[in-house]
């Protein structure tokens, strides 16, 4: 099932890769789209399937998780309408390095990796643009890594809490509301830490009062004491 063209169009050019491209070439590459739905819960792919398509989200809600042989998951991202993933699977054919599932009914507009190359084929100059995205992504990347080596607990949660108000807040009277259903277990796998450390550090915040907690929903009432807590623990927001 197709999606209409203009906003297909508008989909495309939420993600880095093509938000440079001419309005003719995007919507060349648009109608290359095609539209899926997911139910809640269900399984979009499994870490190690075949890549070999970009999903953008266009409604609903996806996490993102890795596990290990032993069992383990970490939380790794999760992601709302204009956000996208898979992006990896355009580059090469190597298998997902992640696990993604709906978290409600969601909707994503996917792009086949062949369509890709044969894009990028008729137009060479393009791939300087998707070199550019990738060194951006190995960035990102080395500052998650770093997060890890040089801010504590405290930082990383700071941290992780003002990226979900980024990406799904909304503002209200009281603060930053971060619409998503989050346990403190999601937290802890979000940020490489333990529940019980996880609660100790939230009672800090709500205690400062930092961070409103509604049932399984944030508030973040003061960004800015966040901010400066990831900097005193060695790291910065970008």
């Amino acid at each position: 099932m197709n999606y209409p063209k203009g906003t297909a169009t508008e989909a495309l050019r939420l993600v880095p890769f093509f938000t440079k491209m001419q309005q003719d070439e995007a919507e060349d590459l648009a109608n290359r789209l095609v539209l899926r739905r997911f139910n809640a819960g269900q399984i979009i792919f499994h870490h190690g399937d075949p890549g070999g398509l970009l999903y953008i989200i266009s409604k609903g809600k996806v996490k993102i998780t890795h596990s290990t042989p032993e069992g383990q998951e970490a939380l790794l991202a999760i992601l709302g309408a204009g956000d996208f993933f898979g992006e990896l699977a355009l580059l090469d054919d190597s298998p997902r390095s992640a696990t993604a599932e709906s978290l409600e009914l969601t909707e994503t507009l996917t792009l086949h990796r062949d369509d890709f190359l044969r894009y990028i084929s008729h137009n060479p100059d393009f791939s300087k643009h998707v070199l550019q995205t990738m060194a951006h992504h190995i960035r990102r990347l080395n500052n998650q890594i770093s997060d890890i080596f040089f801010l504590d607990l405290p930082g990383r949660l700071a941290r992780t809490l003002l990226q979900l108000a980024e990406q799904h807040g909304k503002v209200t009277e009281e603060g930053i509301l971060i619409d998503l259903s989050l346990t403190q277990t999601d937290l802890a796998e979000m940020t490489g830490a333990t529940r019980v450390s996880v609660n100790k550090a939230l009672g800090r915040f709500r205690r400062a009062k930092w961070v409103k907690t509604q049932g399984r929903r944030f508030i973040i009432i003061d960004a800015d004491a966040l901010q400066n807590l990831i900097q005193i623990s060695g790291g910065s927001l970008y």
